[in-house]
C-alpha cells in the first residue's frame, strides 16, 4: 500500500469517529432541551389565555353580584330598575341583555318589554294578557343557583351554551342569586353574552396562535359538565384560526370529540398533570394536550398541538446536523487525500530531480513546494537550498563567462574605433590653430559690446529708484483706507447685535401672546362645558317636573292617603320649575361670556399677527446689516491683499536694483576674462602640436591589444559550452 493511502486512512480514523460521537451527544442533549422548552411554552401559553378568559368572566360576574345587592333588585321592583338595565345593556358591549328571574322561574328581560299586562314578565305570547309566563327553572344556571341552593349561599355561575327562549340565538348566561335580608333566595340576576361577542373576545386573545404553533393546533373551551363552548381550528379559506362551534346553533359535549382526545382531556383533569399525549386514530399523529381550568369559573380550556409541529425545531436540528455531518465527512476525506498527497509528492519529486542531476544533466530551476513545518517539509526545504546553491554557482560561472566574452568583443571593436579616432585627431589638430586665430578676433569685438551694456544698466538703476518711492506713497494711502474700513465694520457689528437683541425681545413677546391665546381658548372651552352642564341641569329639572307630575297623579289615585305625598310632589314641581328658569338665565349669561371670550381670542390673534409683522421687519433690517457687514469684510480683505501686492512690488523693485548693480560688476569681470581668453588661445595652439606626436605612439599600442583580445574570446567560448548543459 502506498504511503499516501496509508496516511489518508489514519487521518480519517482519528478525525471522523470523535466528531460523529460528539455530534450525536450534542443532538440528543439539544433535542431534550428543546422538547422541554416547547412543552413549557405551550403550557404557559394555555395558562395565559386561561387567565385572560378568567379575567373576562370574573369582571362581569363581579358587576353582576354587585347589582344583586341593590335594594330595588332585592325587592324585585322591575318597573324601577328596567330603564337602568336597558340603558346599561345597550351601552355595554360586553353583554346583550340583563335577566331578572323570580324564584318560580318567571323572568324579565331588559331588551324586551315583555307582557305589559303582567308587568313586563316574559310570556309565551306577550300580546295576550292571559298568556302563561315562560319559565327558566329547567335551565342549568337556575338549578345551580336556586334549586340546588336551599341554604341561599351566594353563588355565581356561568351556564352551558343554550338557545335563548326569547331570540332563539345561542348565548351564555352569567347568573348570581338574589338573597334578601332573611337569607332567602328571591331569585337570580343574569346577563346574557351572545356568541358573536364571546367569539370576538376569544379570537383577540388567540391571534398569535399561528405565529407560535402553525396551523395544526386546536383550542377547546368547555364547562365542568362537559358542554363544549368554543372550538377554534384553522380555516384554510380565511388562512386564520376561526370558531367552528360557538357561532353555530349546535349544542355539543365532549362526547362529540374523538374518543382519544376526550380521554386525554379527562386524564389531565383527573391527574392534574401539566400535559397529556395521545395518538390520533385519524392521522396517526401524536398530539400533546394541555388542560387548564378558567380561574373563578366552572369552565376549562384545552389546547392540543401535534408533536410534529411542537417539536419542529428538533426535526430541523436533525436535518441540519445530518447535512453538516455529510459535508464534514466529504471535507475530511478530501483533507486526508490532500494531506497524503502533500507528504508523498514532495518525496517523489525529490527522487526524480536527484536522479537527473546524478546523470550529469538537470533542470536547476525546479523547486519542491514547502508546506507545513514537519520533517517532510524540512527535506523539501534543504533540497531546494541545495538546488538553489548549485543554480547560483552555475549561473555565476555562466554569467561571468558571458561577460568576459562580451568584454572581449567590445574590446576588439573599441580598439578599431580608437585607431580610427587617432587618425582623425591628427587631421583635426592642424585645423585647431586656424580656429584659435578667429577666436581672438571675436573676443575683441565682444569686449566693445559689453562696455555699451554697462552704460544701459546704470540708466535702468535710476529709473528703478523712482519707482520704489512711488510704491511707498501708495502703500501709506491704502493703509489709511483699511483703518477706515475696520472702524465702519466695528460699528456695523454693534448695530447687528442690537437688532438681534430686538428680535429676541420680539419673539419673547410673541410667545407670551401665544400663551395668552391658549389660556383664553381654554377658558372658552371651559365655558362651553358650563353651557353643557347647564343643559344637563335643565334636563334634570324637566325630568324632576315630570316625576312630580307622575307623583301627583299617583297621590290623586291614592285619595285621602296620598294628600301628604301630593304636597311634596307640588313642592318638587315648583323647585323643578325654579331650577329650569334659573338654568335659562344662566344660559343667557354664559352665552354672553362665551361671546366676550371669542372677542378676546380675536383681539389676541390680531396682536399676535402684529408681533409677527414686527419680527419680520426686524429680520429684514438685520439681514441688510449682515449683508453690509459681509461687504465691508470683503472690502477689508481686498485692501489687505492690495497692501500685500504693494509690499511684494517694493521687494521686487529692490531685487531688480540689486540685480542691476551685480550686472555692472559682471560686465567688468567679463572684460577681464576676455583678456585671459586670448592668452589661453596661444597655449591651445602649442598643445595641438604635442598631441600630433603622441597619436603615433597610441596607434602602435592598439594593434598589440587586438591580438590579446582574440585569444581571450576563444577561452570564453569553451567555458560557455560546459555550463550550457544545465537548465538555469
Amino acid at each position: 500500500m502506498k504511503l499516501k493511502r496509508k496516511l489518508a486512512i489514519a487521518f480519517l480514523s482519528l478525525s471522523l469517529l470523535p466528531f460523529l460521537a460528539g455530534l450525536l451527544i450534542v443532538i440528543l442533549t439539544t433535542s431534550k432541551t428543546i422538547e422541554k422548552n416547547a412543552i413549557g411554552f405551550m403550557t404557559e401559553y394555555t395558562a395565559s389565555i386561561s387567565g385572560e378568559v378568567g379575567i373576562y368572566f370574573k369582571e362581569k360576574l363581579s358587576y353582576l353580584e354587585a347589582y344583586t345587592h341593590f335594594p330595588s333588585v332585592v325587592e324585585f321592583d322591575w318597573t324601577l330598575v328596567a330603564p337602568g338595565f336597558s340603558t346599561l345593556s345597550q351601552s355595554n358591549g360586553g353583554f346583550s341583555s340583563i335577566l331578572m328571574v323570580q324564584s318560580d322561574g318567571s323572568y324579565y328581560r331588559s331588551d324586551n318589554p315583555g307582557n305589559l299586562a303582567q308587568g313586563g314578565l316574559m310570556t309565551s305570547d306577550n300580546t295576550d294578557p292571559a298568556s302563561a309566563p315562560v319559565l327558566l327553572n329547567s335551565r342549568d344556571y337556575f338549578i345551580r343557583t336556586i334549586t340546588d341552593n336551599p341554604a341561599a349561599q351566594r353563588v355565581r355561575y356561568i351556564s352551558d351554551p343554550n338557545l335563548s327562549k326569547s331570540t332563539g340565538k345561542k348565548q351564555l348566561v352569567l347568573a348570581a342569586n338574589i338573597v334578601d335580608e332573611q337569607s332567602y333566595n328571591e331569585g337570580l340576576l343574569a346577563i346574557t353574552i351572545d356568541a358573536e361577542t364571546l367569539d370576538s373576545f376569544l379570537r383577540s386573545k388567540t391571534a398569535r396562535t399561528f405565529d407560535f404553533f402553525g396551523n395544526k393546533a386546536e383550542m377547546i373551551l368547555f364547562s365542568d359538565t362537559g358542554a363544549l363552548v368554543s372550538v377554534e381550528t384553522w380555516d384554510k379559506e380565511a388562512e386564520a384560526y376561526s370558531e367552528t362551534l360557538l357561532t353555530t346553533s349546535q349544542l355539543l359535549t365532549r362526547k362529540d370529540l374523538p374518543e382519544e382526545l376526550d380521554t386525554a382531556i379527562q386524564t389531565a383533569l383527573d391527574q392534574n398533570v401539566p400535559y397529556t399525549t395521545y395518538i390520533s386514530r385519524q392521522d396517526r399523529n401524536v398530539y400533546y394536550v394541555v388542560c387548564n381550568p378558567i380561574p373563578d369559573t366552572n369552565y376549562n380550556l384545552a389546547f392540543r398541538v401535534p408533536s410534529s409541529v411542537l417539536f419542529q425545531a428538533i426535526t430541523d436540528i436533525w436535518v441540519t446536523m445530518l447535512t453538516i455531518s455529510i459535508a464534514t465527512v466529504i471535507l475530511v476525506v478530501l483533507c486526508a487525500l490532500l494531506i497524503g498527497k502533500g507528504i508523498a509528492n514532495p518525496l517523489a519529486n525529490t527522487v526524480k530531480t536527484l536522479k537527473d542531476i546524478s546523470e550529469g544533466t538537470g533542470d536547476l530551476t525546479y523547486r519542491l513546494q514547502v508546506i507545513g513545518k514537519d520533517e517532510t517539509s524540512d527535506v523539501s526545504h534543504y533540497f531546494n537550498r541545495f538546488i538553489e546553491t548549485l543554480h547560483t554557482m552555475i549561473s555565476d560561472v555562466k554569467s561571468e563567462s558571458d561577460q568576459i566574452e562580451r568584454i572581449s568583443i567590445a574590446l576588439e571593436e573599441r580598439s578599431e574605433i580608437i585607431k580610427n579616432d587617432i587618425e582623425g585627431i591628427s587631421s583635426n589638430v592642424s585645423d585647431l590653430n586656424f580656429h584659435t586665430e578667429e577666436q581672438s578676433a571675436s573676443v575683441t569685438e565682444t569686449s566693445s559690446t559689453i562696455h555699451q551694456i554697462a552704460k544701459n544698466i546704470e540708466s535702468l538703476t535710476g529709473q528703478i529708484e523712482g519707482q520704489s518711492a512711488s510704491v511707498t506713497e501708495s502703500s501709506a494711502a491704502i493703509q489709511q483706507m483699511v483703518s477706515n474700513i475696520n472702524s465702519i465694520s466695528s460699528n456695523l457689528d454693534k448695530a447687528g447685535n442690537g437688532f438681534e437683541e430686538l428680535l429676541s425681545a420680539s419673539n419673547t413677546g410673541r410667545d407670551s401672546m401665544q400663551h395668552v391665546i391658549e389660556l383664553v381658548k381654554d377658558v372658552s372651552s371651559q365655558s362651553e362645558h358650563l353651557l353643557e352642564t347647564n343643559e344637563i341641569i335643565d334636563a334634570i329639572a324637566s325630568q324632576t317636573n315630570l316625576l312630580a307630575m307622575n307623583a301627583a297623579i299617583e297621590a290623586a289615585h291614592a285619595g285621602e292617603a296620598g294628600k301628604g305625598f301630593s304636597v311634596v310632589s307640588d313642592e318638587i314641581r315648583k323647585l323643578a320649575e325654579s331650577s329650569s328658569e334659573q338654568s335659562k338665565v344662566i344660559e343667557v349669561e354664559l352665552k354672553k361670556v362665551v361671546t366676550t371670550i371669542g372677542s378676546i381670542v380675536d383681539a389676541s390673534a390680531n396682536a399676535d399677527n402684529a408681533f409677527g409683522a414686527v419680527a419680520d421687519r426686524i429680520k429684514e433690517a438685520n439681514g441688510l446689516i449682515q449683508e453690509i457687514r459681509m461687504a465691508m469684510r470683503e472690502q477689508n480683505e481686498g485692501s489687505r491683499q492690495v497692501l500685500e501686492a504693494l509690499d511684494e512690488i517694493q521687494n521686487i523693485t529692490i531685487q531688480i536694483r540689486d540685480g542691476s548693480l551685480e550686472m555692472n560688476q559682471g560686465a567688468a569681470m567679463i572684460l577681464k576674462e576676455m583678456t585671459r581668453l586670448e592668452n589661453i588661445s596661444l597655449k591651445v595652439q602649442q598643445s595641438t602640436q604635442n598631441i600630433a606626436r603622441t597619436s603615433d605612439t597610441i596607434a602602435q599600442t592598439i594593434e598589440e591589444i587586438q591580438e590579446v583580445t582574440s585569444q581571450n574570446s576563444q577561452a570564453v567560448r569553451t567555458l560557455n559550452e560546459i555550463t550550457g548543459r544545465f537548465k538555469l
